[in-house]
């Protein structure tokens, strides 16, 4: 079957049901409720924190991000993050993960750095987390810095590489020679591990400069990679429309691409749901032999803990049966704060067709099968070149795990149009 045959977009089911099916019935006071009953769970939990600042603007970026350099700007806003961290006080969460995404993390300078450790060692103690892990924009960070956020507890880091390619990071107005990241992979020993993300789809990539790229990951040798395909929407991001349409690679190539760089990741890591890689010895891998792996908005992660909660603007939750999501806006965001309140813009209460679809959609994400009874018309969609039906369990082929969200969108019963996975139509039978 030709990869080229499926260029439909399929949906990256880090929740289900995805964002954009939450509503703004779902409010402040319902929030405090259900937060309150999770906690009184003492589930174990991860607390993410969206910090939106960074220093320069990249082309590529579809986040929600504040570019500036005024640290009375940047300290106002962390103020008022210290704020909401004092709200999650009185429910007293088990928190056992800590991630600081963005944005870029590493742009607090060390006073604002260590104010935040200072205000979350208040409701955790940092050395005794599971893992405390931190986004990090290579070009922010200053000598002697990756020592001072290891002294404060964190454990993990990950670099923003994308690409290596002195031309793509020229299009993309993000400069940072391999020079400068292999420099402060010098300084990896201070954590228990390192993340790279990469990007494909990029401008002026080909598949010769992305084996270079590739080539050059592979000797700084992190623990783990990330990679997601760029999504090209100045439509949404009008600063996307600095990127020349004539410059993207071809969109039928993009399949044949993302299965190149699997392959050559292959050779030094183990591959662990769709985009995930990690070396043999990395807790992620471990969880990928034992069965374990989790979903979470920040994608696939060793499952030590499943449910989490999201501070800062924009930032989401995921808890029990609740998902919730952030107000966006920085003026909206201080004066929620402000007026003593959670500052939730819409939420979700899950029904238990959610439950049992998520279950299923999250264990084909995170280990290629899952046990699924009752949705015979979905199964009789998936060519058995993609996965096979046995026993009342589905488990994927190779080929099916490159077309893995395609498959995952035929349990989702909330997209608007049923989504075909292959161009005529099909039968299968149970093996």
């Amino acid at each position: 079957m030709n990869l080229r045959e499926f260029t439909t977009e399929g949906n990256y089911y880090t929740s289900y049901p995805p964002l954009n099916q939450w509503t703004e019935d779902f409010g402040k006071d319902e929030y405090e409720i259900r937060l309150s009953a999770f906690t009184e769970s003492q589930t174990p939990c991860h607390l993410y924190i969206h910090i939106p600042f960074c220093a320069k603007l990249c082309y590529y970026c579809i986040c929600n991000i504040v570019i500036s350099n005024d640290r009375e700007k940047i300290q106002n806003f962390l103020n008022h993050l210290l704020e909401e961290i004092n709200f999650l006080k009185p429910y007293h969460p088990k928190i056992r993960e800590i991630q600081l995404g963005g944005g870029t993390p590493s742009h607090l300078d060390r006073k604002q750095f260590f104010e935040l450790c200072e205000k979350l060692n208040e409701l955790v103690d940092l050395s005794s987390l599971d893992e405390f892990a931190m986004e990090i924009d290579p070009r922010t960070v200053r000598d002697g810095d990756l020592q001072f956020y290891s002294s404060l507890g964190v454990t993990r880091i990950s670099f923003g590489v994308q690409d290596f390619d002195s031309e793509v990071q020229k299009a993309i107005n993000r400069i940072q020679p391999y020079e400068m990241v292999s420099e402060l992979m010098q300084e990896r020993h201070f954590f228990k591990g390192v993340n790279f993300d990469l990007l494909y789809g990029l401008p002026l990539q080909t598949q010769k400069t992305i084996q270079e790229t590739l080539a050059k990951v592979r000797r700084l040798s992190p623990d783990r990679v990330t990679l997601l395909k760029y999504c090209h929407a100045p439509e949404l991001r009008q600063h996307m429309k600095l990127i020349k349409n004539s410059d993207l690679p071809p969109k039928d190539d993009l399949q044949e691409m993302f299965v190149e760089i699997v392959d050559s990741l292959k050779k030094d890591y183990e591959w662990i749901g769709l985009d995930h890689f990690a070396k043999p010895h990395d807790a992620l891998s471990q969880a990928a032999r034992m069965g374990t792996v989790g979903r979470t908005f920040n994608g696939f992660t060793p499952g030590r803990v499943r449910d989490l909660i999201g501070i800062g603007p924009t930032s989401t939750g995921a808890f029990g049966e609740t998902y919730c999501q952030n107000i966006y806006t920085l003026p909206e965001y201080y004066a929620s704060i402000e007026d003593g309140e959670f500052p939730i813009l819409r939420g979700y209460r899950m029904t238990p067709d959610d439950l049992k679809r998520r279950e299923i959609i999250f264990n084909l994400m995170c280990n290629q099968n899952s046990v699924i009874e009752g949705f015979e018309k979905e199964l009789a969609q998936i060519p058995e070149d993609l996965g096979i039906y046995k026993d009342g369990r589905l488990t994927l082929t190779t080929q099916g795990r490159v077309l893995l969200r395609n498959i995952c969108a035929l349990f989702d019963n909330r997209k608007k149009k049923t989504y075909k996975i292959a161009q005529k139509s099909m039968t299968r039978r149970a093996a």
